[in-house]
Protein backbone atom coordinates (compact mmCIF):
# COMPACT_ATOMS: atom_id res chain seq x y z
CA UNK A 1 0.00 0.00 0.00
CA UNK A 2 2.71 2.48 0.91
CA UNK A 3 4.56 1.85 -2.37
CA UNK A 4 1.37 2.52 -4.33
CA UNK A 5 0.88 5.79 -2.43
CA UNK A 6 4.41 6.88 -3.38
CA UNK A 7 3.50 6.23 -7.03
CA UNK A 8 0.25 8.17 -6.62
CA UNK A 9 -1.85 5.05 -7.27
CA UNK A 10 -4.40 5.44 -4.47
CA UNK A 11 -6.83 2.91 -5.93
CA UNK A 12 -4.21 0.16 -5.58
CA UNK A 13 -3.19 1.50 -2.17
CA UNK A 14 -6.82 1.36 -1.05
CA UNK A 15 -7.09 -2.30 -2.07
CA UNK A 16 -3.84 -3.16 -0.28
CA UNK A 17 -4.84 -1.45 2.95
CA UNK A 18 -8.29 -3.05 2.78
CA UNK A 19 -6.70 -6.48 2.45
CA UNK A 20 -4.62 -5.78 5.56
CA UNK A 21 -7.69 -4.62 7.49
CA UNK A 22 -9.49 -7.88 6.69
CA UNK A 23 -6.75 -9.61 8.68
CA UNK A 24 -6.69 -7.00 11.46
CA UNK A 25 -9.77 -4.70 11.40
CA UNK A 26 -8.44 -2.69 14.36
CA UNK A 27 -5.06 -1.78 12.91
CA UNK A 28 -5.01 1.98 13.50
CA UNK A 29 -2.17 2.78 11.08
CA UNK A 30 -3.82 0.86 8.24
CA UNK A 31 -7.07 2.70 8.93
CA UNK A 32 -5.22 6.01 8.80
CA UNK A 33 -3.48 5.06 5.57
CA UNK A 34 -6.69 3.86 3.95
CA UNK A 35 -8.34 7.09 5.06
CA UNK A 36 -5.69 9.01 3.10
CA UNK A 37 -6.27 6.88 0.01
CA UNK A 38 -10.03 7.38 0.27
CA UNK A 39 -9.45 11.12 0.65
CA UNK A 40 -7.36 11.18 -2.53
CA UNK A 41 -10.07 9.15 -4.32
CA UNK A 42 -12.73 11.66 -3.33
CA UNK A 43 -14.55 9.20 -1.06
CA UNK A 44 -14.73 11.66 1.81
CA UNK A 45 -17.40 10.07 4.02
CA UNK A 46 -15.56 6.74 4.05
CA UNK A 47 -12.28 8.56 4.65
CA UNK A 48 -13.75 10.34 7.68
CA UNK A 49 -15.13 7.06 9.04
CA UNK A 50 -11.73 5.33 8.83
CA UNK A 51 -9.95 8.31 10.40
CA UNK A 52 -12.43 8.53 13.28
CA UNK A 53 -11.97 4.81 13.97
CA UNK A 54 -8.20 5.36 13.95
CA UNK A 55 -8.62 8.14 16.53
CA UNK A 56 -10.65 5.83 18.78
CA UNK A 57 -7.90 3.20 18.64
CA UNK A 58 -4.94 5.60 18.80
CA UNK A 59 -5.89 8.95 20.36
CA UNK A 60 -2.17 9.80 20.42
CA UNK A 61 -1.77 9.47 16.64
CA UNK A 62 -1.92 12.93 15.07
CA UNK A 63 -2.40 11.78 11.47
CA UNK A 64 -5.77 10.28 12.36
CA UNK A 65 -7.01 13.69 13.49
CA UNK A 66 -5.56 15.44 10.43
CA UNK A 67 -7.17 13.03 7.99
CA UNK A 68 -10.54 13.10 9.74
CA UNK A 69 -10.52 16.91 9.67
CA UNK A 70 -9.49 17.07 6.03
CA UNK A 71 -12.27 14.68 5.01
CA UNK A 72 -14.85 16.60 7.04
CA UNK A 73 -13.66 19.85 5.48
CA UNK A 74 -14.21 18.39 2.01
CA UNK A 75 -17.70 17.30 3.13
CA UNK A 76 -18.50 20.92 3.98
CA UNK A 77 -18.50 20.30 7.74
CA UNK A 78 -15.78 22.69 8.99
CA UNK A 79 -17.28 22.99 12.51
CA UNK A 80 -17.11 19.23 13.00
CA UNK A 81 -13.58 19.20 11.58
CA UNK A 82 -12.56 21.87 14.08
CA UNK A 83 -14.10 19.91 16.96
CA UNK A 84 -12.03 16.86 15.94
CA UNK A 85 -8.81 18.89 15.82
CA UNK A 86 -9.46 20.40 19.25
CA UNK A 87 -9.19 16.88 20.73
CA UNK A 88 -5.85 16.16 19.07
CA UNK A 89 -2.45 16.11 20.79
CA UNK A 90 -0.53 19.35 20.22
CA UNK A 91 1.13 19.47 16.84
CA UNK A 92 2.28 22.16 14.41
CA UNK A 93 0.31 20.74 11.46
CA UNK A 94 -2.81 20.56 13.62
CA UNK A 95 -2.40 24.21 14.62
CA UNK A 96 -2.00 25.27 10.98
CA UNK A 97 -5.15 23.40 9.96
CA UNK A 98 -7.07 24.85 12.92
CA UNK A 99 -6.08 28.37 11.84
CA UNK A 100 -7.22 27.60 8.30
CA UNK A 101 -10.51 26.02 9.36
CA UNK A 102 -11.60 28.47 12.05
CA UNK A 103 -12.81 31.24 9.68
CA UNK A 104 -14.69 28.66 7.58
CA UNK A 105 -16.26 27.18 10.71
CA UNK A 106 -17.33 30.60 11.98
CA UNK A 107 -18.95 31.47 8.63
CA UNK A 108 -20.72 28.10 8.50
CA UNK A 109 -21.94 28.49 12.08
CA UNK A 110 -23.24 32.01 11.41
CA UNK A 111 -25.04 30.73 8.32
CA UNK A 112 -26.59 27.87 10.29
CA UNK A 113 -27.78 30.18 13.07
CA UNK A 114 -29.20 32.64 10.51
CA UNK A 115 -31.29 29.82 9.01
CA UNK A 116 -33.00 29.21 12.36
CA UNK A 117 -35.89 31.17 13.76
CA UNK A 118 -37.27 32.42 17.06
CA UNK A 119 -36.11 30.88 20.30
CA UNK A 120 -33.89 28.28 18.58
CA UNK A 121 -31.93 31.02 16.87
CA UNK A 122 -31.52 33.00 20.09
CA UNK A 123 -30.39 29.86 21.91
CA UNK A 124 -27.66 29.23 19.34
CA UNK A 125 -26.58 32.89 19.49
CA UNK A 126 -26.28 32.49 23.26
CA UNK A 127 -24.26 29.29 22.83
CA UNK A 128 -21.84 31.07 20.50
CA UNK A 129 -21.32 33.85 23.05
CA UNK A 130 -20.87 31.30 25.84
CA UNK A 131 -18.14 29.50 23.86
CA UNK A 132 -16.32 32.82 23.51
CA UNK A 133 -16.46 33.35 27.29
CA UNK A 134 -18.87 36.30 26.98
CA UNK A 135 -21.09 35.03 29.78
CA UNK A 136 -22.93 38.25 30.66
CA UNK A 137 -23.88 38.80 27.03
CA UNK A 138 -24.88 35.16 26.65
CA UNK A 139 -27.09 35.47 29.74
CA UNK A 140 -29.06 38.32 28.17
CA UNK A 141 -29.52 36.36 24.95
CA UNK A 142 -30.72 33.26 26.84
CA UNK A 143 -33.20 35.51 28.70
CA UNK A 144 -34.53 36.74 25.36
CA UNK A 145 -34.69 33.18 24.03
CA UNK A 146 -36.78 32.05 27.00
CA UNK A 147 -39.22 34.89 26.45
CA UNK A 148 -39.80 33.60 22.91
CA UNK A 149 -40.84 30.15 24.20
CA UNK A 150 -44.60 29.68 24.49
CA UNK A 151 -44.27 26.84 27.02
CA UNK A 152 -41.59 27.07 29.77
CA UNK A 153 -41.64 23.27 30.16
CA UNK A 154 -41.04 22.41 26.49
CA UNK A 155 -37.74 20.74 25.61
CA UNK A 156 -36.30 23.83 23.92
CA UNK A 157 -37.14 26.09 26.88
CA UNK A 158 -35.59 23.59 29.29
CA UNK A 159 -32.41 23.40 27.19
CA UNK A 160 -32.17 27.20 27.18
CA UNK A 161 -32.68 27.35 30.95
CA UNK A 162 -30.04 24.68 31.44
CA UNK A 163 -27.58 26.69 29.34
CA UNK A 164 -28.46 29.81 31.28
CA UNK A 165 -27.58 27.91 34.46
CA UNK A 166 -24.14 27.36 32.93
CA UNK A 167 -23.78 31.14 32.51
CA UNK A 168 -24.81 31.77 36.09
CA UNK A 169 -22.20 29.24 37.24
CA UNK A 170 -19.46 31.03 35.31
CA UNK A 171 -20.58 34.29 36.95
CA UNK A 172 -20.60 32.62 40.43
CA UNK A 173 -24.35 33.26 40.87
CA UNK A 174 -24.89 29.87 42.47
CA UNK A 175 -28.41 30.53 43.77
CA UNK A 176 -29.56 31.20 40.21
CA UNK A 177 -27.78 28.03 39.05
CA UNK A 178 -29.78 26.05 41.61
CA UNK A 179 -33.05 27.77 40.61
CA UNK A 180 -32.64 27.10 36.88
CA UNK A 181 -31.28 23.57 37.19
CA UNK A 182 -33.99 22.63 39.72
CA UNK A 183 -36.67 23.85 37.29
CA UNK A 184 -35.14 21.65 34.57
CA UNK A 185 -34.94 18.64 36.90
CA UNK A 186 -38.58 18.99 37.90
CA UNK A 187 -39.43 18.19 34.28
CA UNK A 188 -36.41 16.05 33.37
CA UNK A 189 -35.30 14.29 36.59
CA UNK A 190 -32.38 12.46 34.95
CA UNK A 191 -30.91 15.40 33.04
CA UNK A 192 -27.23 14.87 33.87
CA UNK A 193 -26.12 18.33 32.78
CA UNK A 194 -28.65 19.96 35.14
CA UNK A 195 -27.72 17.55 37.95
CA UNK A 196 -24.03 18.33 37.51
CA UNK A 197 -24.61 22.06 37.53
CA UNK A 198 -26.78 21.96 40.63
CA UNK A 199 -24.34 19.61 42.38
CA UNK A 200 -21.46 22.02 41.75
CA UNK A 201 -23.56 25.03 42.82
CA UNK A 202 -24.77 23.49 46.08
CA UNK A 203 -21.25 23.10 47.47
CA UNK A 204 -20.26 26.82 47.49
CA UNK A 205 -23.71 27.49 49.00
CA UNK A 206 -22.66 25.07 51.79
CA UNK A 207 -25.58 22.76 51.01
CA UNK A 208 -23.31 19.76 51.28
CA UNK A 209 -25.94 17.07 51.78
CA UNK A 210 -27.88 18.23 48.73
CA UNK A 211 -24.66 18.31 46.68
CA UNK A 212 -23.83 14.78 47.82
CA UNK A 213 -27.32 13.56 46.90
CA UNK A 214 -26.95 15.01 43.39
CA UNK A 215 -23.49 13.46 43.05
CA UNK A 216 -24.91 10.04 43.89
CA UNK A 217 -27.73 10.57 41.40
CA UNK A 218 -25.18 11.37 38.69
CA UNK A 219 -23.11 8.30 39.58
CA UNK A 220 -26.12 5.99 39.30
CA UNK A 221 -26.27 6.97 35.63
CA UNK A 222 -22.58 7.64 34.95
CA UNK A 223 -20.41 5.70 37.46
CA UNK A 224 -17.16 6.96 35.92
CA UNK A 225 -18.07 10.65 36.14
CA UNK A 226 -14.94 12.28 37.54
CA UNK A 227 -16.53 15.43 38.99
CA UNK A 228 -19.31 13.51 40.76
CA UNK A 229 -16.82 10.98 42.16
CA UNK A 230 -14.69 13.82 43.54
CA UNK A 231 -17.71 15.50 45.14
CA UNK A 232 -18.81 12.22 46.70
CA UNK A 233 -15.32 11.55 48.03
CA UNK A 234 -14.93 15.10 49.33
CA UNK A 235 -18.34 15.47 50.97
CA UNK A 236 -19.22 12.00 52.30
CA UNK A 237 -17.15 12.36 55.48
CA UNK A 238 -18.18 16.00 55.94
CA UNK A 239 -21.90 15.10 55.79
CA UNK A 240 -21.39 12.17 58.18
CA UNK A 241 -19.59 14.45 60.62
CA UNK A 242 -22.40 17.02 60.36
CA UNK A 243 -25.01 14.33 61.14
CA UNK A 244 -22.98 13.14 64.11
CA UNK A 245 -22.63 16.68 65.42
CA UNK A 246 -26.36 17.34 64.98
CA UNK A 247 -27.22 14.10 66.81
CA UNK A 248 -24.96 15.10 69.71
CA UNK A 249 -26.57 18.53 69.94
CA UNK A 250 -30.05 17.00 69.85
CA UNK A 251 -29.12 14.60 72.66
CA UNK A 252 -27.55 17.29 74.83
Amino acid sequence: GNEAVKKGDHAVAYESYSAGLKVDPNHAILLSNRSLSLLKLGRFEESATDAKRCIELRPDFVKGFLRAAMALKELGRPQEALEVLCKSPKDEEIEKLVAKLRPEAEVAEARRIASLGGAERKKEEGNALFKKGLFEQALKVYDAALQLCSNPAEDLALAIRNNRAGCYHQLSDFKSVVNDSTFVLEHQPDNLKALMRRMLAYEPLEKYEAALEDARHVLRHAPANDAANKVQHRLSKLVRDQHRENDQLAGA
